[in-house]
């Protein structure tokens, strides 16, 4: 079996199993269907102990296997495995697996979070799995009849996703669950309302939002994942607000702005990327918008910036 730009993907052994492989960029994504009484075997290759597995199945009931421990899963839960040690998934019912296969640098997570990870994950209540499932699930229908950028972005969403999950299922010493009180709810706008006003900073990371307002990347992640979203996702879609906004601006006081020069204005480095990120937020692309403002007669919002305040608005199941 080889991937379909010719390389072939990792090995794993399987019984009464079929499976398919697509390439998104450093992520190797594997779809394994099997009916029931069939059992899907990992074993360790020598490369292995670089990369995890981040699972969902789409249909199907199956228990995860690793060493004595077996834990059941359905569709609607994830399951985090590391590829330098076995495990296997006894199948219950007809199944449809999605595995990604990730590279641990790229991941934005400690080992020791991914460590403490590992498992099955989607209790009730659990707003990351919530958020993650569906949008693994959406990326695996689609992300094959898509060009390389785009399946690079899926890749990125879905190691940001996998970030989120280990930093929310971290040991260590529990925190006020985010808006819980007074107190949350002020950290909360007060991240707000430092994400907005640096907004074209590019080194607006998580690591210096967390310091700036004495918590943990961990408790940030939660944050964000409380409220249906991650971090970078809402940056992104901030950015491309203020990106558009700008775009959209007339009249005889504004000069024509350079798309290049708005993306960059706004924290964009690369501006293939951020062209492409606007077409799929928008439905058309940065200097079509500009085109589309000026010539109707509308200012696009001059002079109305963003709350400092404005909440985290609620993520789709569509990759961002």
């Amino acid at each position: 079996m080889t991937a379909d730009d010719g390389r072939t993907p990792p090995a794993t052994t399987t019984t009464g199993a079929y499976a398919a492989a697509t390439r998104l960029g450093p992520v190797t994504l594997l779809t394994y269907r099997g009916p029931a009484g069939s059992v899907l075997r990992h074993v360790p290759s020598a490369d292995d102990d670089v990369f995890w597995a981040l699972g969902t199945q789409a249909r199907g009931r199956a228990d995860l296997v690793r060493g004595a421990r077996r834990a059941p899963c359905a569709p609607g839960q994830v399951f985090l495995m590391r590829l330098s040690e076995p495990w296997e998934l006894h199948a219950r019912e007809t199944y449809r697996l999605h595995l990604y296969r990730i590279p641990r640098r790229a991941v934005g997570a400690s080992e020791a979070e991914l460590l403490a990870a590992r498992g099955v994950h989607g209790q009730p209540g659990d707003p990351v799995t919530r958020l993650l499932a569906p949008v693994l699930l959406r990326a695996a229908d689609s992300a094959a009849g898509h060009p390389e950028p785009y399946r690079r972005d899926v890749a990125a969403v879905v190691t940001d996703l996998l970030g989120t999950l280990a930093a929310a299922r971290a040991a260590g010493p529990p925190e006020p669950a985010p808006g819980a009180d007074g107190d949350g709810r002020e950290t909360l706008r007060r991240i707000r309302h430092f994400v907005n006003e640096h907004l074209g900073d590019r080194d607006l990371s998580p690591e210096r939002i967390a310091a700036r307002h004495h918590v943990s990347v961990r408790y940030l992640h939660k944050v964000f994942a409380a409220e249906g979203t991650t971090l970078a996702r809402w940056i992104k879609q901030r950015r491309l607000e203020e990106c558009r906004r700008e775009l959209g601006r007339r009249g005889p006081a504004d000069p024509v702005p350079s798309v290049a020069a708005v993306a960059r204005r706004w924290g964009f480095v690369n501006a293939a990327h951020f062209s492409r990120s606007f077409r799929a937020a928008y439905g058309m692309s940065p200097g079509e918008w500009h085109r589309l403002r000026t010539a109707s007669g509308e200012d696009g919002g001059r002079g109305r910036e963003a709350p400092a305040h404005a909440s985290v608005p609620r993520a789709t199941s569509a990759p961002g």
